[in-house]
């Protein structure tokens, strides 16, 4: 099956910010691969000094790209310095509950830096109710895109039934569902191979498995254009 290649969304960071256990860092991953299989060149950047799995699914990011300092006052000049350091449009996977620092400096910086970020906030159990709150209402003129992460199971079912889920949904709009993505995923999870890479393996049922997985991404997004880099 052949794709249409996009143009790249530039200058556009989106932000993967959630609390642990959400499915952060598995959605910057699968955005990340499926911009590459779009033919989007998209920087992607690791700021999770406590859990860095980005980088181990993009084992040629560039040093850079990884925050390794995990003291709090190092965020900031982080995102200043190396992923707002060009207009290059960019995948960030937020480390959990620290984006306190991030929402300060945009808060600092005004509509000028916001009009570049999305914020991407996935979410598959009632507990990460509360850091999509804290984002929602200190992320200043940076939209919001809710992601019901199927993945979660009953745990998400119960989070999206949850009032406070409806109350941020009428502040931000509708969110997206991703759904379950398959067995293929447990194959991504356990060899550290994302889907745009696993398609051009010899293996052709895992190779199949992947291409759906982009393709479920790629619908989970399609309703919400402006928060994908492809």
């Amino acid at each position: 099956m052949t794709t249409t290649k996009a143009a790249p969304r530039r200058g556009m960071k989106f932000i993967l910010a959630a609390a642990g256990g959400g499915g952060k860092s598995t959605l910057a991953m699968l955005m990340s691969s499926t911009a590459h299989y779009r033919g989007v060149r998209t920087d992607v950047f690791d700021v999770d000094p406590a859990n860095p799995t980005l980088r181990r699914y993009f084992k040629s990011m560039p040093e850079q790209h990884v925050l390794q300092d995990d003291r709090p006052d190092a965020i900031v000049p982080f995102f200043e310095n190396f992923v707002f350091g060009d207009d290059s449009p960019a995948v960030v996977d937020l480390g959990a509950n620290i984006e306190g620092s991030v929402l300060r400096w945009l808060n600092d910086r005004g509509a000028v830096v916001a009009e570049n970020i999305r914020f991407i906030v996935p979410i598959s159990k009632r507990d990460g109710l509360t850091a999509a709150a804290r984002i929602v209402m200190n992320c200043g003129a940076a939209p919001v895109l809710l992601v019901h992460n199927e993945a979660g199971g009953l745990d998400a079912e119960a989070a999206v039934a949850d009032p406070a889920f409806a109350d941020l949904v009428a502040q931000v709009g509708p969110p997206a569902r991703l759904p379950p993505l398959g067995t293929t995923m447990a194959d991504v999870h356990r060899t550290s191979v994302p889907p745009h890479i696993m398609c051009k393996g010899p293996n052709r049922f895992a190779a199949q498995g992947a291409l759906m997985m982009i393709r479920r991404v790629e619908a989970a997004f399609s309703d919400h254009p402006d928060f994908r880099p492809w």
